[in-house]
């Protein structure tokens, strides 16, 4: 995406983020299994003007894409057609955790907290046998525990998972770990 500098490339890009992620969600699969981020990247930059090119590029000339133009040629004229002053910035202010490795002098008990969390994270990945990253988002796991939610009891933990766009089965599987890591 760093290529991508106009905010009328931003919008299509995201248009073609939001149709993809509304399809896996419906199907309950990994977005980029849907469609690959550099294809959404790719479909930006090319700019096709018809569905007959879009299929031209590489990335959508498969079957489940072909299957599928519609949806994502329907994205791109989306994002295209946005009126210029709903079109996103060209960057947003930073409103995340500042970077893990400053954490320790920042506020050393949030980094306790996220050093608590990773290791039980990493204990129900092993577990499972799903990569970390699959059991909980790790920026979601960052904000969770430079910001824990007051009162940090498990229904304010599992809420802000769901704020925070975790599923219900990631809330269940580990909402009680969290809210342990936050009490230390």
């Amino acid at each position: 995406m760093h290529g991508l500098r106009s905010r009328r490339q931003l919008s299509m890009v995201r248009a073609l983020w939001q149709a993809r992620d509304e399809l896996a969600r419906r199907r309950d699969i990994a977005p980029g299994r849907v469609l690959p981020d550099a294809a959404i990247v790719s479909a930006v930059q090319a700019d096709p003007k018809s569905e007959g090119a879009l299929l031209e590029l590489p990335v959508f000339r498969g079957r489940a894409n072909r299957k599928l133009v519609t949806t994502w040629f329907g994205a791109l004229v989306r994002g295209r057609e946005l009126p210029e002053d709903q079109l996103p910035p060209h960057s947003r202010p930073g409103d995340g955790p500042p970077p893990v490795n400053r954490w320790a002098d920042r506020d050393p008990d949030a980094a306790a907290r996220l050093k608590a969390a990773r290791a039980a994270l990493a204990q129900v990945s092993e577990q499972w046998s799903v990569p970390v990253e699959n059991v909980l988002s790790p920026d979601l796991v960052r904000r969770l525990m430079w910001a824990p939610p007051r009162p940090a009891d498990a229904a304010a933990v599992a809420e802000a998972l769901r704020a925070g766009g975790a599923r219900e089965w990631q809330v269940e599987l580990t909402c009680d770990l969290l809210t342990e890591a936050i009490a230390g």
